[in-house]
């Protein structure tokens, strides 16, 4: 299937590229100016409630980035979000082929390098991928091949043949989040290129276990499935704090469609492209006039909070799946993601550049947690976005590169 696209292109990406280059300028600047630039990690912006990030298997103290009335909070290398921000600078380094964001992307890469040992978490997929991957997918600079090879090791070490999966959360029983199938893209990579190839079959395992226990006969998802590790039973299938409960949230929705468009991508086989399908059925009937979901498809009414962040995972998402399928499903992805990415763009969703260096606003972590704030992913998949949109639109590919 052709990669361009069969619509009319009627968004033009290039004016959202410049404003993302502008404020991811303004953030590395601070980085330096803060001596924070290697250490610290954009992850979510200030809120008015000064909410905290904590819950049963994620804390962490963030330092402030202060310069703007919206302003970025950071974390350390250790923290799940950490590569999202190296990764917008890889982008705009490959779009731009400007030098600075080069020696950025290095130099915030490299901090994040101890981090191919991590065997805690499964979010070294999101870690180490996003930036040693696109760092060596961007220069071919083999030196992080390596990297790459031993961060999915260690990612390997939560897999358990009993339960056929990965674990996601550590902890008594075997829990996995369907956010985890976006890690698998580094167990794919690697296997895919000179590494183990039981890596392959881990990430076709835990694939297959997330079709059968996590994606319900209409595309909705759970968002938590608890395994018994000893059998591998299924003990659970539950929303948790992030969406609302019983309900179908939003990001885990994205997550699960870029997931299983990923799996395609790579695996090929086609009941990955066959649920990938089913998720984004439902995703797009579920959407509202403007197309940027609300953090839950079943929110109550007092809590009317849209998520910007599934609004660009999902962009993303169909963009890619859009090349896998026939002709009309083609259109409908793609003029889905041209109505999501041209809402994101406008005055109700993107940020002020006079007052802000974050991208996009309105971004909603979960139901008990920050609510209405920038996220450092939200603003990763908005650029990844406006990329492959250009690249499927090439009558509008213009660089401008002050």
């Amino acid at each position: 299937v052709s990669t361009q696209s069969t619509g009319t292109c009627q968004f033009d990406p290039k004016p959202q590229l410049d404003f993302s280059i502008t404020q991811a300028k303004k953030t590395i600047n601070q980085l330096i100016d803060q001596k924070q630039l290697g250490t610290d990690y954009p992850s979510n912006s200030n809120t008015t409630a000064s909410e905290s990030i904590s819950n049963a298997t994620y804390t962490t103290t963030m330092s402030k980035l202060e310069q703007f009335s919206v302003w970025w909070m950071t974390t350390k290398s250790n923290s799940w979000t950490s590569g999202f921000y190296p990764s917008i600078v890889w982008r705009l380094y490959n779009y731009t082929r400007d030098s600075q964001f080069l020696a950025y992307a290095r130099n915030m890469t490299l901090g994040l390098k101890e981090q191919q040992y991590n065997k805690e978490t499964h979010d070294v997929g999101f870690i180490i991928f996003y930036t040693f991957g696109l760092g060596y997918l961007t220069t071919g600079d083999t030196s992080y091949v390596p990297v790459l090879s031993t961060a999915a090791y260690s990612l390997s070490t939560r897999y358990s043949n009993v339960v056929g999966c990965i674990r996601s959360w550590n902890g008594p029983n075997f829990e996995v989040i369907i956010d985890n199938m976006m890690n698998l893209e580094l167990l794919w990579w690697v296997s895919m290129n000179g590494g183990d190839r039981n890596f392959f079959a881990m990430a076709a395992n835990h694939s297959d276990h997330m079709i059968r226990d996590c994606i319900k006969p209409d595309g909705s998802s759970y968002h938590l499935v608890v395994y018994d590790p000893t059998t591998g039973a299924v003990l659970s299938q539950s929303n948790t704090p992030q969406g609302y409960p019983n309900g179908v949230w939003a990001r885990g929705e994205a997550w699960a469609l870029y997931g299983f468009t990923k799996s395609y991508k790579y695996a090929r086989y086609p009941r990955y492209l066959d649920v990938a399908k089913k998720i984004a059925s439902y995703l797009i009937s579920n959407l509202p006039a403007d197309s940027i979901p609300y953090w839950d498809f079943k929110y109550p009414p007092s809590l009317p909070q849209r998520d910007t962040s599934a609004a660009s995972i999902t962009a993303s998402a169909l963009l890619e799946l859009s090349t896998y399928v026939d002709s009309t499903l083609q259109q409908l992805y793609f003029d889905t993601a041209t109505k999501i990415l041209t809402s994101l763009s406008s005055a109700a969703y993107r940020a002020d550049v006079s007052s802000s260096d974050v991208m996009l606003l309105h971004g909603c972590i979960g139901y008990e947690m920050p609510k209405d704030v920038a996220l450092s992913y939200g603003d990763y998949y908005f650029v990844e976005a406006l990329l492959k949109y250009r690249d499927m639109c090439p009558t509008k590919k213009v660089v401008t590169v002050e």
